[in-house]
């Protein structure tokens, strides 16, 4: 990418494959390119160069409605900020991802949110908003809308960096549970050495480049 003093190198010479099912954390100092490489790999940026394939598809031969489709079928998000709808409750908030792909009964719906809710305590809260949910709940909310679709792969960045730090142990616990029951494949930004330490492997990030090496 540019920036006022021309070209920005954010990321080079990353050479990356992920086994399905495995658990993978991406670690790295503030500003080392972690973020980035999260997002090339989930298909929310798209590199300059080079090649990034996401359940076999290339990204780059896709236009952004078909990069949106193949997240919204196949692909979860956690995020440190949660990313909840203010105007909708728990529950739609959870519903969302399924409301939008429009393929299944909104009955049917409603009831696979109230599930993945129930799966993450939050049965009683489902017609609160947002604002009326504490951090450690809204994490949670998010982690039932992430697991809603049954992805094959859930992304997760900094997902405790908002919470404090006995909220942000219990969101992990359930979130290497319920990714264990889904069986899906795991990549997870963190600072978090211990949180890394529980990823069936680490990828560390310096100044853009890889520092050392994938084995899962």
């Amino acid at each position: 990418m540019k920036d006022a003093t021309g070209e920005l190198t954010i990321l080079d010479q990353i050479d990356l494959s992920i086994a399905k099912g495995s658990s993978v954390a991406i670690v790295g100092a503030s500003g080392s390119g972690k973020s980035t490489l999260l997002g090339l790999l989930a298909g929310l940026d798209s590199a300059s160069e080079g090649s990034v394939r996401l359940l076999g598809k290339e990204l780059s031969s896709l236009n952004e409605d078909e990069r949106a489709a193949l997240r919204s079928g196949a692909v979860g998000f956690v995020f440190q900020s949660f990313q909840l709808m203010p105007h909708l409750t728990a529950l739609e908030n959870v519903m969302l991802p399924l409301e939008l792909r429009a393929e299944m009964p909104h009955s049917e719906i409603a009831a696979r949110a109230r599930s993945l809710l129930d799966q993450v305590g939050l049965a009683q809260r489902t017609a609160h908003y947002p604002k009326l949910l504490s951090g450690g709940e809204q994490q949670r909310v998010a982690l039932a809308r992430a697991f809603v679709t049954h992805p094959a792969v859930l992304f997760a960045d900094e997902p405790t960096g908002s919470l404090d730090a006995a909220t942000g142990y219990a969101i992990i616990d359930l979130m290497f549970e319920m990714n264990r029951r889904n069986g899906a494949t795991l990549v997870l930004v963190t600072h978090d050495a211990e949180l890394a330490e529980r990823c069936d492997a680490t990828v560390t990030i310096e100044a853009g480049r890889l520092v050392n090496g994938l084995s899962v």
